[in-house]
């Protein structure tokens, strides 16, 4: 036994030093670099965190959110009248061709339209952040993809997609395409809009602006603007111009100018602001131009209910002259048709001008006011209320022109239940009056119409289910 354990130990002994030995001849190596972990990373900017994680080898916090919705919508369809805006006849050149058109409203029979539809939405944001000594550098960046079938759907009977913001602000600098700093309120409390200009859910301009932090929660902004077109919101009747008759858009010149006050403290926030518009447009018929300012003030305030946290009562109010849209009314419910509901009856004139064709203009004073009040029930459910209402009035408008004032109104709810974080369930349900006065040239059955007796009421509800994810 003793021999055994003298040559168990002579053979460990042996090893060891040979081991050794050999370790002894290999070069030298250092050690595997550790890895490097992705580091969450959070910087506030305005007030509230962003959460993200660090770009490696940079001091860049990246944040990635955005949602995913699917809609459906339904809403009442019935028969319209159909009136024109514009000179006597179509305005045709040499060849007999048509380049002075005649604005058309109304739909005609509703057979063939649908009163159902579905939307889908794909929502990318990006927002990339770093401290400097001026306060955050921040680059958001949006994407927004959409379709749609259907009655109101978004995708307009397909899909689409783009950007929907893109931005940096540094230091109270802001440029890209956002958030105008005219409106104090956007769409409204669901996907369908009350009377607002909005420019904030969608439709952003491309700005370039400096906001002044004061103290206090008080801030002034001046922004420089793209122009705020109507036809940016691909609306038929006034043929992708922001002028009627047979006027036609002029190059810019100008952009629009905005200057802003606002303030926000533990009470709510309060806004003020007025923009001017360059109104630049020529008449085919016989050559004559209007090149003018317009202008707009938009208003605000809203207070938090204190015994309800995250619930607040709010009202805001516009006045436009030659800048129809930011009345807010053209952003009301669809926008489609001028304030006409689905084509029910017949829709109100949009314009910033229009061509009477005989060397003089008409032109638009258009004011809105809005009130809401959304109520936070619990952590799961939210139930708001909004209602608004709207003017337009011309002035200087001939018999032959057809044009004619406009009053509406729009009244509704939103609910939401969220069951569990970063899922949401909405039910909307908003209904829409348009009243259109009969134009002093209308005459029953002369061809201008496809009914004998004005048809100067449109009314009619849109309503709203969507599912939403957000991450």
């Amino acid at each position: 036994m003793t021999l055994i354990k003298s040559l168990l130990l002579g053979s460990a002994a042996g090893l060891v030093a040979v081991s050794a030995a050999s370790a002894a001849d290999l070069p030298t190596r250092k050690g595997p670099v550790a890895a490097e972990y992705v580091r969450v990373c959070s910087i506030t900017v305005a007030g509230a965190p962003v959460v993200g994680f660090v770009l490696p080898g940079s001091d860049t916090c990246l944040k990635i959110s955005g949602y995913v919705t699917g809609q459906m919508e339904g809403g009442n369809v019935s028969n319209s009248n159909a009136v024109v805006y514009g000179p006597a006849a179509n305005v045709r050149n040499a060849a007999g061709n048509v380049i002075g058109q005649r604005s058309t409203q109304g739909i005609g029979s509703s057979f063939g339209r649908d009163s159902f539809g579905w939307t889908t939405r794909y929502n990318l944001t990006f927002d990339a952040v770093s401290n400097t000594a001026y306060g955050p550098l921040v680059a958001h960046a949006e994407l927004q993809f959409n379709h749609g079938e259907g009655f109101d759907n978004t995708g307009r009977a397909g899909s689409d997609g783009g950007l929907n913001r893109a931005y940096v602000t540094w230091a109270g600098l802001t440029a890209g395409k956002a958030n105008s700093f005219f409106s104090f309120t956007g769409g409204g409390l669901g996907w369908a809009n009350f009377f607002s200009p909005d420019q904030k859910g969608f439709n952003q301009p491309d700005v370039l602006a400096y906001t002044a932090s004061v103290g206090g929660g008080f801030s002034a902004t001046l922004s420089i603007e793209s122009p705020a077109w109507l036809e940016d919101q691909g609306s038929a009747p006034i043929a992708l111009n922001p002028y009627l008759g047979s006027a036609v858009r002029g190059g810019t010149r100008a952009p629009d100018i905005v200057g802003a006050i606002d303030v926000s403290q533990s009470w709510g926030t309060a806004h003020l602001a007025g923009v001017g518009h360059n109104v630049r447009a020529s008449s085919l018929v016989n050559n004559t131009t209007i090149d003018k300012w317009g202008w707009a003030a938009d208003a605000g305030v809203s207070f938090n209910i204190p015994s309800m946290a995250g619930s607040v009562v709010g009202v805001t109010g516009a006045w436009s002259r030659n800048a129809l849209w930011f009345s807010g009314i053209p952003d009301g419910m669809w926008g489609e048709f001028g304030s006409q509901v689905n084509g029910n009856g017949q829709g109100s004139a949009w314009g910033d001008a229009f061509s009477n064709g005989n060397g003089t203009w008409a032109t638009p004073t258009a004011w809105t006011i809005t009130g809401w009040a959304n109520f936070a029930i619990n952590p799961q459910i939210t139930l708001g209320v909004e209602g608004s209402y709207g003017e337009i009035t011309w002035s200087g408008a001939l018999p032959t022109s057809m044009l004619s004032n406009s009053r509406s109104f729009i009244v509704g709810g939103v609910a939401h239940y969220d069951p569990v974080k970063n899922l949401d369930f909405e039910f909307e349900l908003l209904y829409q009056n348009t009243k259109t006065d009969q134009p002093t040239g209308y005459v029953a059955g002369n061809g201008v119409t496809t009914t004998r007796t004005w048809q100067g009421t449109a009314d009619g509800f849109a309503a709203r289910f969507e599912v939403t994810r957000s991450f």
